[in-house]
């Protein structure tokens, strides 16, 4: 599978409904997508640390910004993106929240304010922190997907890693120190992988799934569709 990171951002401002409905348009299967939180609490799709408009005048952290401000910029809330998801229920959403946005809201009312929004099966919605804590409070609060975003194949191997058996491990390609990715109770998702070749040589060494920025480009390809079914 194919994962559009921020939706198709080669032709639209990512984290958008116009990327993503590009993105879908191309035929993805998923996407992936960051949310943060503003000052009035309200989760947005954002990624990043800071938002930057000069027309606007506007330059600060998100969670700085209410949302009567950021209602002026090219941006979605998260509930914009779940009610278009709504229509489009065949597509897998990877739903990530930072160490940042977690503490500073608290992992639980981060977690139950998502919860809150999606009003309805989270089926296709995929929470992804790198916080195992975290993950287990989703777990608890009815995602019944999460994926774990690890800083090395060692860390998959931890016995709270494997004890709490993520449904997805993601992974910079940059930091894959093995021939192969280890196998184990999850799906390895490889990133940012943005080219033909680096997508057939990751399917090679085990990854399931790839993270592309380029999805425009693997959706033409025809390597990239062989060896990920699309």
């Amino acid at each position: 599978m194919l994962i559009a990171h921020s939706g198709d951002k080669i032709h639209h401002p990512e984290n958008t409904l116009a990327a993503f409905e590009a993105a879908h348009g191309l035929g993805a299967c998923a996407i992936a997508t960051e949310v943060q939180f503003s000052q009035d609490h309200t989760p947005w799709c954002c990624g990043g640390e800071a938002l930057e408009f000069s027309p606007a005048g506007i330059s600060a952290p998100l969670h700085r910004l209410k949302d009567r401000d950021l209602r002026t910029l090219p941006l979605n809330t998260f509930r914009q993106l779940v009610d278009w998801a709504h229509r489009h229920r065949h597509l897998e959403w990877f739903v990530e929240l930072s160490t940042e946005t977690l503490q500073m809201l608290g992992a639980e009312e981060a977690i139950r304010r998502l919860r809150d929004e999606i009003h309805g099966s989270v089926d296709n919605f995929v929470l992804l922190t790198s916080d195992l804590r975290s993950l287990r409070l989703a777990r608890s609060q009815g995602f019944d997907l999460v994926a774990l975003r690890v800083p090395s194949v060692a860390r998959c191997l931890s016995a709270d890693v494997v004890t709490l058996a993520p449904d997805y491990l993601f992974i910079n390609h940059t930091t894959v120190d093995c021939q192969e990715l280890p196998p184990g109770p999850w799906q390895w998702v490889v990133h940012e992988i943005n080219t033909a070749q680096g997508a057939v040589h990751w399917r090679h060494r085990g990854a399931h799934h790839i993270l592309t920025g380029n999805l425009p480009l693997l959706m033409r390809s025809r390597e990239a569709s062989n060896v990920y079914g699309i």
